[in-house]
């Protein structure tokens, strides 16, 4: 387990679904030596009306969770790589060596909770599509989880994500012409060019950066609308959106 879990919201099912997944396993996704997808349902108590979980069942939850993560990871080789919230239950996914003695692991972790419905199940996923197709984010909730990430730092510093200041952005391009592309689009739109540079690895797959900056606020509205749009600016150039900064602005 890493210590890159994060979550997002999603439709999952046509409903509303918190999703909290563990992002640092992506770089060796699928394992190999982990080609079981096992899975426990559990039925919540007093889910909110919109089927997410409630603040009153949030300390229950946890509870549930540690107990299956002590209790199927030693006798199926597995790791909890994800969860699901939504539609009135919580959903636990794990990638194992095998099988095992999945029910009787989940027997036992589930024992204090007796009064909590749930189901158990197993599939042979060498290809791991649960985590990659489903829990694994997109590349825009990736992108809104990124500047939560900054928004929350900012935040512990006392920024007012609602005043204006200069804000720096980061892309890379495939070629020289990629990038100008970019460019024109992007002064266009009141983007000051702040600097272009070349990577030092020869065989860098985007190997041209763009950092550009303009004065705007961060609030969570307007930062993902901006990054958003920038992404897919430097993907229609084959390129990519690496992010952004800026500084501590106090109301």
């Amino acid at each position: 387990m890493s210590d890159e879990w994060d979550f997002y919201f999603a439709r999952v099912n046509d409903a509303v679904a918190s999703i909290f997944v563990d992002l640092g396993l992506r770089p060796d996704a699928p394992n190999e030596k982990r080609p079981w997808l096992l899975w426990v349902w559990v039925e919540m108590q007093t889910p909110r009306p919109d089927g997410l979980s409630s603040g009153d069942e949030a300390a229950k939850l946890y509870e549930i969770e540690e107990s299956l993560n002590s209790m199927i990871p030693p006798v199926c080789g597995a790791q909890l790589v994800g969860r699901i919230t939504g539609s009135n239950r919580r959903e636990f996914y794990f990638y194992g060596e095998e099988p095992g003695e999945l029910d009787a692991a989940v027997e036992r972790a589930m024992k204090p909770f007796e009064t909590y419905g749930f189901q158990t199940g197993s599939e042979f996923q060498p290809d791991w599509e649960r985590y990659l197709g489903l829990l694994y984010p997109s590349a825009s909730n990736l992108q809104r989880m990124m500047n939560r990430r900054v928004l929350d730092a900012l935040a512990q510093q006392g920024d007012s994500h609602e005043q204006p200041r200069k804000v720096h952005h980061w892309l890379e391009f495939p070629s020289i012409q990629a990038r100008a592309a970019a460019r024109s689009t992007l002064e266009a739109i009141e983007f000051a060019v702040e600097g272009e540079y070349e990577a030092e690895e020869p065989e860098a797959a985007l190997p041209h950066s763009l950092v550009v900056s303009r004065i705007d606020c961060v609030d969570t509205h307007t930062i993902n609308g901006i990054t958003l749009e920038l992404a897919r600016l430097a993907g229609e150039h084959g390129g990519n959106y690496d992010g952004w900064e800026c500084p501590v602005t106090k109301g």
